[in-house]
């Protein structure tokens, strides 16, 4: 392994500075590049954006009608200083290589 690979994570990513692309009406070309994002980069943005998604769930409701929620689902991108995005409505095939939390309520007992 390469010195300046120790300690990173190689990630597929959009390049920090380069602009996207338009190519048609709602058609963006977005260039790739694979990162070396340093562990303590990765490990400071999951600890943030876990905390941000802690506080959601702890602001909602665990009953709808005669319904509990059992399971909550998240997904998120990895940007190229580490940082968990979370991925909203009409991203696309752009998003489908993210990463996905899904949640889960630990039962009364546990």
């Amino acid at each position: 392994m390469p010195e300046e690979a120790k300690g990173k994570l190689l990630v597929v990513t959009a390049p920090r500075s380069t602009p996207s692309t338009m190519r048609g009406v709602r058609d963006e070309a977005r260039k790739v590049v694979e990162e070396g994002i340093p562990l303590e980069n990765l490990q400071r943005g999951f600890k943030n954006f876990m905390d941000a998604l802690s506080q959601i769930v702890k602001a909602g409701h665990s009953k709808v009608g005669d319904y509990m929620l059992d399971e909550i689902s998240f997904s998120a991108e990895v940007g190229a200083e580490g940082e968990f995005k979370l991925l909203g409505t009409g991203v696309g095939i752009s998003g489908s290589a993210g990463v996905t939390f899904t949640l889960h309520r630990q039962s009364a007992g546990k």
